[in-house]
């Protein structure tokens, strides 16, 4: 986790890492109830769920064998919870041991410019952007690749959309110019 904070831009926080993996093999999620760390309501959702007391995120299991780890804060922390419930399903003999190949699909992460923005002026002017007050309080502004950053008037946001940390800074830096010129002129 140090690793991780030290590549990542200092007014930058990671809320939340979507991982997703896949088992490989069908997967009883109706017995899940009997099982310490297991649970499911399949009355509500088609899927059980897999977490232990250490587990930062949970693990979401589906029939299919295909695996979704969310509430995790790192990339590196989502994999190691996949691997802990594919080890968890192995223990209980509900799956075969298979080696996992872990994808991250989304990292959302929030940011503060510590400063108050016109977010009417921004909207006007940043390609690619969305803003309807009435719909929504903040401009949707879509980058250029995976990236879509929600940019508030009180100079907060949220980056969505991210794989790699990198696209998380290279986000907030092009926001940054973007906000100076615009802001400046």
């Amino acid at each position: 986790m140090q690793k991780l904070k030290s590549l990542l831009s200092p007014e930058i926080k990671i809320q939340n890492t979507v991982c997703t993996a896949d088992l490989k093999q069908h997967i009883d999620i109706a017995s899940f109830n009997k099982y310490e760390y297991l649970s499911s309501n399949l009355n509500l959702y088609k899927c059980g769920y897999v977490k232990d007391d250490k587990m930062v995120g949970r693990v979401t299991v589906f029939e299919s064998g295909k695996l979704i780890s969310v509430g995790t804060k790192s990339p590196e922390q989502a994999k190691k919870e996949l691997n802990k419930a594919s080890r968890i399903l192995q223990n209980y003999k509900l799956s075969k041991s298979v080696r996992i190949t872990s994808q991250v699909r989304n990292i959302v992460s929030r940011f503060d410019l510590k400063r108050k923005l016109d977010i009417v002026t921004l909207a006007r002017t940043l390609p690619k952007c969305m803003y309807e007050p009435e719909q929504f309080p903040g401009i949707i502004y879509r980058l250029q690749g995976s990236c879509v950053i929600l940019l508030f008037s009180s100079g907060k946001g949220i980056i969505v959309g991210a794989k790699f940390i990198d696209e998380i800074n290279s986000a907030l830096f092009e926001l940054k110019i973007r906000i100076n010129q615009k802001l400046s002129n």
